[in-house]
């Protein structure tokens, strides 16, 4: 269906025969320090996410097993008053967004730890939100049960050494990028291909949010989907994935500028931020053959 590389496994493809996905609590971790300002940038609080290599496995089908810990992380993108709601119509979204991507600028300075004596396999994984849905990028499974994960919409692999670390920055086009894939999604969401052609099921969010993939360089495929207009990112689900326990640990740091001064929330303002959007957007399963 598409190219998707593990470096640890033999295989991408993870047998269902049962469809037995267990879903356990996985340990994580967070530290919070406080927010400083520097003009029209603020850095908000640290934030760490850590897996244990004593919790369970997220998905086991007695071949294979995951391990996933995820956390939330909200920006802070200030509510529209009652006056600045936008009015009319925005496609692909139920109205047109109030935070726009052009309205600020993300940067994500991330390091990734392996507290082990033992090199591991990882992926970094990033789920945007926008003001109207979250997305979860859930598995697909085929007629014979076999079963992969979906991209998240940052998905990234990298190889920890021993005791070792890896530090690298997801850049304002990278969110940019994210935001806009999201829209993306939306889009193929309302207006879906026809299930049981070469693009139906997941193929085409797989490949909006596959990491080749820039909206600046439109795929002729992907080109209708893409909105004009582009709601921005109001926070994200963070994750770690291995596929053997481990002990390993990510801490973010998240920049934002307002770049217009009118849709970030400052510290100590009373403004409420957007929040966790209600909604989830999955891809649908492929069609069975």
């Amino acid at each position: 269906m598409r190219a998707r590389t593990f470096p640890f496994l033999p295989s991408s493809r993870l047998s269902l025969p049962a469809r037995a996905l267990a879903l356990t609590s996985v340990a994580s971790l967070l530290v919070f320090a406080g927010c400083a300002n520097d003009g029209d940038t603020q850095v908000m609080a640290p934030v760490v996410l850590g897996m244990l290599d004593t919790a369970g496995p997220t998905y086991d089908d007695g071949q294979v097993q995951m391990y996933q810990v995820q956390k939330s992380v909200e920006l802070p993108m200030r509510q529209p008053t009652g006056d600045e709601r936008p009015k009319g119509q925005s496609d692909p979204y139920a109205r047109p967004p109030f935070n726009l991507a052009s309205d600020t600028r993300i940067t994500v300075r991330f390091t990734l730890t392996n507290l082990d004596e033992t090199q591991h396999s990882l992926e970094l994984l990033v789920d945007p939100w926008n003001e109207f849905v979250r997305y979860v990028p859930g598995l697909t499974t085929d007629s014979e049960d076999e079963a992969e994960p979906n991209f998240s919409g940052i998905d990234r692999f990298y190889i920890l050494p021993p005791k070792g670390r890896i530090e690298g920055i997801l850049t304002p086009d990278d969110m940019v990028e994210l935001a806009t894939d999201l829209g993306t999604a939306m889009k193929l969401q309302k207006t879906p291909p026809a299930a049981d052609s070469a693009f139906g099921g997941p193929v085409l969010y797989n490949r909006a949010f596959n990491v080749q993939n820039r909206s600046s360089e439109p795929d002729p495929v992907l080109a209708p989907y893409i909105p004009k207009v582009v709601a921005g990112l109001v926070g994200f689900d963070l994750g770690l994935r291995t596929y053997e326990p481990a002990k390993i640990a990510v801490e973010i740091v998240v920049d934002v500028q307002d770049v217009n001064g009118e849709r970030v929330v400052k510290p100590g303002d009373s403004d409420k931020s957007i929040g966790r959007p209600g909604g989830t957007l999955t891809p649908p399963a492929a069609a069975r053959q």
